[in-house]
Formats: structure tokens, C-alpha cells, sequence
């Protein structure tokens, strides 16, 4: 997830921008920026050494600021920018036949990008998202498939789990546990300034409300004081207004109301038939490609598995369990045949029998 390619030209970039901003720059330097990447200072090293040269190896805080120098390595705290590819809108056009329900989402990126466009250098940016829609319909896969098609971070935080603030925004260092939240780890470790966070499920989080897990979220989703965001675990100011945010919700009204006012909200309803059919494809082709035996299957399925698979209601989630259930089925059917019979293998119908599990199962209503 944190692997990094090495760039000898943006170390160098990074260098000589470090060296500008502390007065070190030669007048010779030939390092052009304007001729270079995109980049801002995310991290203040400086502050960092200083916090470290104040306190004794053994302290928290030290030790937390050590780690995290290690982990920006030579980028001296500026970290770069992904852009927005030009082929962004051929690249929409298909996810949105991946997942046709989300039509606004999708045209809400475009207008973004669009704006995103308009300079010279296509910085990747959008305001903050909240996708609301029942369980099961694929606002989690749909945030996966996005973050592809940008080369920048992407890091998911399911809230389901979340049961305090500090897992976001930090635990002071006087605790013997005390470091840093997850916002401020994914920017050292991701050496992206503007990585793709997905808040999943914003909903479901837990604990005691005194230890909010979104309190820390009333700063980040303002640009003006997310840019000096004090994380407990550091202590210092990090400049966290470059973040791509998207958040996912069932229920909205059980976030609170200042949270959802920093949000631009869209609700994805479940498919219709017609566009369950691109979707089923979609996930069929996705079976396919991310198993080795995927190739061992016809590229496409049946009209009449599609027909039942449709009206069995299953939402997207469960479809490619079931999927992979029925691809197993299919080849133990033809277990026994000669060679020449056996592939590729294609799934029948028959082979299509979603598992009871005695809970309820999440079904779509059609439209």
C-alpha cells in the first residue's frame, strides 16, 4: 500500500525546494520548478527536529516524530500532487458502465475534474462527497474503482470499527500508547499531499460519545483549518487541506447535522433491472480477472443465468460470493469429461444457487 518509486528528479526537486523555502538555495541552483511536479509542504520538518532535540529518546513524543521522519525519508515534509490524467472523462465514461446507478456521483467528478482542467497543471481535487444509499449497492467497491483511475493514495477507514477520536485525529504523547491518527499516517506513509480517503460507513460508529470518532473531522473538512491540523500524537501543525474526501452512509440521519453540512450529498438508489445487468457483467468480469482460474470460464454469462441471477434480488456485494460458488459448481459438474469438453467452462443456470445462511440476506427492490 505505502510502496514508493524511486524519482531522482523529484528527489531533487524536493531537495531544492526544501533548501528555498530555509533560505540554503543557491543563486546557481538549476533546479527550475516551474519545469517539475507539483508540490506543498505537508510536514514541517524543522518543527519535527526541534520537538526531537527537546526530548530524550524514551519520550513518546520523540520516538513519534523520529518515525515519522522515517517514513517521509528525503521528501523534506513537501510531498507532490497527483494530477488529473487527460483521459479522466473517457476513463468516467467507463466506470459509469461498471456501475450505472451511480450516474450523479459520476457527473458530480466530472464537473470537478473539469474544473480541475481549467490550469495549466491538473491538480487532482474535489470538494467533500457523501455517497448515501442502502447496504449492498457498491459505494465502497464504486470508491475502490475511482481511486484507480488517479495514480494518489488511497486509504480506507471503515467506521463500523471506529470507536474513538484518537484512532483519527491522534492520542497525546504523556499516554504510553500515545501516536498519531490514521489521517496523518496516511500522508507520510502514502507521500501523497492530496490522497483519496474514504470514510466508509460513517454511520455505524460507535463508543462513548465523549471520544467521538468525527470529531476530528469538523477541522479536516474545512480547507482553512485543515491546513494546520494538530494531530495529539505530534503536536505540531500538518497541513491536511489537499485531502480528496468521500464518505458512504445508509442512514443519514444518524450523523450529525454539522458533519453532513460539510458534505455535497448525493443518494445512490439500487439499480433498476436494466442496470443490474451491466453491473452483474461487470462483477462477472471482475471474478474473472482477479482469480487464475478466471480464464478457464466463457467471457460472458448466459442470457438465462442472467435472467436468474437478476431476479434473484441479491444486491452487488453478494454477488460475487455467489459468483465464485457457482464458477465451483460449474467445474465439479464437468469433473469426469474428457479434456476437449471441459473448457472453457460456462456457467448454467443450475449452477446459480445463492446459499441460505438462517440471516436475512440483503435484496434489492427494483425500480
Amino acid at each position: 500500500m505505502y510502496a514508493h518509486e524511486k524519482n531522482n528528479k523529484l528527489r531533487h526537486y524536493l531537495k531544492g525546494k526544501a533548501d528555498a523555502a530555509t533560505g540554503r538555495l543557491s543563486k546557481n541552483s538549476a533546479c527550475n520548478f516551474d519545469s517539475l511536479l507539483d508540490t506543498v509542504e505537508i510536514f514541517d520538518v524543522e518543527k519535527m527536529h526541534a520537538v526531537i532535540s527537546a526530548h530524550s529518546s524514551k519520550n513518546n513524543l520523540h520516538r513519534n516524530h523520529q518515525r515519522y521522519l522515517d517514513w517521509l525519508g528525503d521528501t523534506a515534509g513537501f510531498l507532490s500532487l497527483a494530477t488529473v490524467p487527460a483521459s479522466i472523462f473517457d476513463k468516467l465514461d467507463a466506470l459509469l458502465l461498471q456501475f450505472p446507478n451511480f450516474v450523479d456521483v459520476i457527473a458530480y467528478y466530472r464537473e470537478q475534474m473539469a474544473l480541475a482542467q481549467v490550469v495549466d497543471r491538473a491538480v487532482f481535487a474535489a470538494n467533500p462527497l457523501l455517497i448515501a444509499g442502502p447496504p449492498g449497492i457498491g459505494k465502497t467497491a464504486f470508491c475502490q474503482a475511482l481511486a484507480k483511475l488517479i495514480r494518489t493514495h488511497y486509504e480506507l477507514i471503515s467506521f463500523s470499527g471506529v470507536t474513538a477520536g484518537f484512532v483519527i485525529g491522534g492520542s497525546s504523547s504523556s499516554w504510553a500508547e500515545g501516536k498519531p491518527g490514521r489521517i496523518v499516517e496516511a500522508l507520510a506513509r502514502g507521500h501523497k499531499a492530496n490522497p483519496l480517503i474514504v470514510m466508509d460507513e460513517i454511520d455505524k460508529t460507535g463508543g462513548d460519545k465523549r471520544y467521538d470518532p468525527l470529531g476530528a473531522f469538523y477541522q479536516l473538512l474545512e480547507k482553512q483549518t485543515a491546513k494546520s491540523f494538530i494531530d495529539e500524537g505530534l503536536e505540531v501543525p500538518t497541513d491536511c487541506s489537499h485531502i480528496f474526501w468521500i464518505a458512504t452512509a445508509n442512514e443519514l440521519e444518524e450523523i450529525a447535522d454539522p458533519i453532513v453540512s460539510r458534505f455535497t450529498v448525493i443518494e445512490v438508489n439500487c439499480p433498476t433491472r436494466q442496470q443490474m445487468k451491466n453491473v452483474l457483467l461487470s462483477i462477472y468480469r471482475k471474478v474473472r480477472r482477479n482469480h487464475p482460474w478466471g480464464v478457464q470460464f466463457s467471457e460472458d454469462l448466459s442470457p438465462s443465468v442472467v435472467s436468474k441471477i437478476i431476479e434473484s434480488g441479491l444486491a452487488p456485494r453478494l454477488l460475487q460470493r455467489e459468483l465464485v460458488s457457482a464458477c465451483g459448481k460449474a467445474v465439479l459438474r464437468n469433473t469426469g469429461k474428457k479434456h476437449r469438453d471441459n473448457y472453457p467452462h460456462e456457467i448454467l443456470p443450475d449452477d446459480f444457487k445463492p446459499r441460505e445462511t438462517g440471516k436475512r440476506q440483503i435484496r434489492m427492490g427494483f425500480v
